[in-house]
Order: structure tokens, then sequence, then C-alpha cells
């Protein structure tokens, strides 16, 4: 999750996903971004109201295994 206000994204993680193409990964990625926001109405702490306020999304990567930024 990142602030866009803030431009903070302090809830990273890295996951074991590994895929055969950029396509599959963003493909993944989008739906794996659209369910976690979804899921978040179930939060009690993370209202419309607050996501609204600090401007939350959901961000992903595609890397290259082995590849440094």
């Amino acid at each position: 999750m990142c602030s866009m206000s803030t431009g903070q994204c302090p809830s990273s993680s890295i996951s074991g996903w590994q895929f055969n193409s950029h396509y599959d990964c963003v493909n993944a990625g989008y739906g794996v971004a659209q369910k976690t926001f979804q899921n978040l109405s179930e939060l009690e702490e993370w209202d419309t109201n607050y996501i609204n306020e600090n401007k939350l999304v959901v961000k992903f990567e595609c890397r290259e295994v082995g590849k440094q930024i």
C-alpha cells in the first residue's frame, strides 16, 4: 500500500511469484492489486474516508530475477 499524498509505501512486501513474461506478471499484478484493494473494505480501519484522506493505492512492480534497479 502506498500513499499518493506522501509518496511513502510503508507496507511493502516481496512475493515469491515468478512468471515467464512481463505480460504475465502485469496481468497477475493488476488482478492481485484489485482483490487487495477490494478486501480493504472488510477491515474497519481502512474505510473509504481513510483511503480518500491518505490517497491510498496498491503498488506492484515486475522485475527480472537478478536484475538491479
